[in-house]
């Protein structure tokens, strides 16, 4: 049947390329002094390229995952959880450091296992969700056909180490769960078992106890912190910015910019109206994959749009409030903004899945009308 309606489809892809763009933009300007300190004035658009051509493969990855029958992920859910399983494992035997978040072969970063892991995982709770609608409360059936997955998944995670990124799988994990009809007592449970493996980690891992004792403590008590650096850059960009490429923070005051720590460039150089109109991008993007979730055609597919929906949102929220010194520093990067390979690449393949099931929501409008 000919599709004519297309209610979400063309502005989740105008908002994707939108965000593509702003991200490009405030690429060049944050990480071309890096380049230059790095490699010298001839390579200044270094991190440029690679970061554009990182989103070229992601975007060949977007249309992928458009084009084929989303029904293949949910078949296969499992199977792809395993072989996220795999890459981790890959992980520790490839990489000799102290850290094996990345997949590192032959002296290169591959990628960030744990993004394969997130989106793995998220599909997973999908399909689990979609499988066990009228049973979601049945804790046998949690405990035997979903959670046992998600603790191998998320110990993995955890012991490479990475608890930002476990914390943030398991936020959106919960969240998929609710809307699926969790109760809130199950709720209570997980929340209560992720502080309790917080507390662990903090106690187990030096680094991430010292982490957490320097932002306790000494909030606001060292100028020359990520963190209070990041503050300063706000303060000084004030509502309209110091103007672009204009950001003093970026000159050697704060470590890779151009990643986890761009929003203060951005707030320093285009302000808070910047900042500002960047919340509303990442809103609106929430807002068409809920609607999206609502208009979908089966609950798998309902479920899916709202993970991805969380996922985006969340990165981009916790980002935030580490920047301005509300949480710990977590390394977590802003989708379609920081630099870095295998999470453009994850979030792209998250945004042509969300494409694929709004063209039938697409269809599913049509038909009603009809």
């Amino acid at each position: 049947m000919k599709r004519n309606i297309k209610i979400y489809e063309m502005p989740l892809l105008y908002l994707t390329l939108l965000l593509i763009l702003f991200g490009a933009v405030m690429q060049y300007s944050a990480s071309s002094t890096i380049a230059i300190n790095k490699f010298g004035w001839n390579n200044y658009n270094y991190f440029l390229y690679k970061h554009l051509s990182r989103v070229a493969i992601g975007i060949i990855a977007m249309i992928g995952v458009y084009n084929f029958k989303l029904s293949w992920l949910k078949q296969y859910s499992k199977q792809i959880l395993f072989i996220s399983w795999i890459v981790i494992l890959f992980a520790y035997i490839f990489n000799a450091g102290s850290t094996r978040r990345f997949l590192v072969i032959g002296g290169k970063n591959i990628l960030t296992t744990s993004d394969f892991a997130r989106f793995a995982l998220i599909v997973f709770t999908a399909k689990f969700i979609s499988s066990n609608k009228k049973n979601i409360n049945n804790i046998k059936i949690i405990l035997s056909e979903y959670l046992i997955y998600v603790i191998i998944t998320i110990s993995l995670i955890l012991y490479q180490p990475d608890l930002s990124s476990s914390f943030i799988i398991s936020c959106i994990l919960i969240s998929m769960l609710i809307i699926g009809g969790l109760k809130i007592k199950y709720f209570l449970y997980m929340f209560l078992t992720g502080v309790s493996s917080i507390i662990l980690s903090i106690m187990f891992y030096p680094y991430m106890r010292s982490r957490f004792l320097n932002w306790f403590y000494s909030a606001g008590a060292d100028p020359s912190s990520q963190t209070e650096r990041a503050k300063q850059a706000l303060q000084q960009g004030g509502f309209w910015g110091s103007g672009f490429s204009e950001s003093i923070i970026k000159e050697g005051f704060i470590a890779e910019g151009h990643t986890d720590f761009i929003l203060p460039i951005i707030g320093e150089e285009i302000g808070f109206i910047g900042i500002f109109i960047l919340f509303i991008l990442f809103l609106s993007f929430y807002f068409i994959s809920v609607k999206t979730s609502k208009m979908a055609p089966d609950i798998f597919s309902s479920i899916l749009s709202i993970g991805i929906g969380f996922n985006i949102l969340y990165y981009f929220l916790i980002n935030a409030a580490y920047v301005v010194g509300l949480i710990p520093p977590t390394g977590l990067a802003i989708p379609f903004i920081s630099y870095g390979g295998s999470h453009t690449l994850f979030t792209l393949i998250s945004v042509g899945a969300l494409l694929n099931i709004s063209k039938y929501c697409n269809v599913y409008k049509y038909n009603y009308l009809r």
